[in-house]
């Protein structure tokens, strides 16, 4: 069972608590310099939420109804309203999430526009890959 507000209530108290600085820190600041979308992957609560939501200027959990909606209704859209760089955690909840970046950064492939992450491993798989080639 998961009550309703408990989940902003959580990413409001880690944001709130001081961080802890990772080794991934200055990696990512590198990475977001030279390419235009970073998808960051790793087991639950080993901080990649937390660790993106300070690099971004825009976040949006796609696991929470209200956002995925956006998303699922008009991707391109959704990731146009936003201030750059945008974090999307959960992305895997609105795969078609992925081909909207994917022509975002074919239009314009400035750097540090993008930053993703989940905690269920995306199936890699599949014949093609809409972000094969934009995202690190």
């Amino acid at each position: 069972m998961v009550l309703k507000g408990v989940e902003k209530w959580y990413y409001t108290c880690v944001t709130s608590i001081s961080y802890t600085a990772r080794i991934l820190d200055k990696h990512l600041q590198m990475l977001m310099a030279e390419f235009p979308a970073i998808m960051v992957t790793g087991p639950r609560a080993s901080g990649k939420t937390t660790t993106l939501t300070r690099l971004a200027a825009t976040t949006r959990q796609l696991n929470e109804d209200r956002s995925a909606a956006a998303f699922r209704a008009d991707p391109d859209a959704a990731l146009q309203e936003l201030d750059e760089p945008i974090f999307l955690d959960e992305y895997q909840e609105v795969p078609s999430v992925l081909s909207a970046i994917k022509r975002s950064v074919d239009q314009n492939y400035s750097p540090g526009r993008f930053l993703l992450s989940g905690s269920v491993r995306a199936t890699l798989n599949t014949t093609s890959w809409p972000t094969t080639g934009r995202i690190i």
